[in-house]
């Protein structure tokens, strides 16, 4: 006499649904994680860019040691010039700190809050000036309304009397 199992092997569909479910939820944390970690690397290149834009301006500001307060913010350095062999120190400034603003405007568009140069002259003798270069800006991927920023430094050589 043939022995007749009675249990059957296999999947129900209880048990199928179920792993459908714990699939979907992992995989729709992945698909979470992947659009935070493309949202913060968009910030950071953002950033990356601004850096780049303030040691560009840096750089101008070092060409030109003679311009010292034409690049502060509220300066008038009259009418930029095409040519900068043909430029006084003003004019110079006036013209780094148009391209340093287009720049800005141009990475930024309608986010951008504030691009600035503060020049910060020497106290003593032994002390070199300070330039301050900054740039403020809104995240337009970020949920909450905060503002970055970038800020760097610049050190001058201003003549020692001696």
């Amino acid at each position: 006499m043939p022995l007749i199992c009675s249990r059957h092997r296999g999947f129900t569909l209880i048990e199928t649904l179920l792993a459908l479910v714990v699939l979907s939820v992992g995989l729709l944390g992945a698909a979470a994680m992947l659009l935070d970690s493309l949202r913060v690397h968009g910030g950071a290149l953002q950033r990356l860019r601004a850096t780049q834009l303030l040691l560009d301006m840096a750089d101008c500001i070092r060409a030109n040691p003679q311009g010292h307060e034409h690049y502060s913010a509220g300066s008038s350095g009259g009418v930029s010039c095409v040519e900068p062999d043909g430029c006084d120190v003003a004019q110079l400034a006036a013209a780094d700190r148009a391209r340093f603003e287009s720049a800005a405007r141009a990475l930024f568009a309608q986010n951008l809050i504030d691009a600035s140069v503060e020049y910060e002259p020497a106290i003593g003798p032994a002390t070199p000036d300070r330039y301050v270069i900054s740039l403020r800006w809104r995240d337009a991927r970020d949920a909450v309304d905060d503002t970055e920023a970038a800020t760097l430094q610049v050190l001058a050589q201003s003549p020692v009397a001696g």
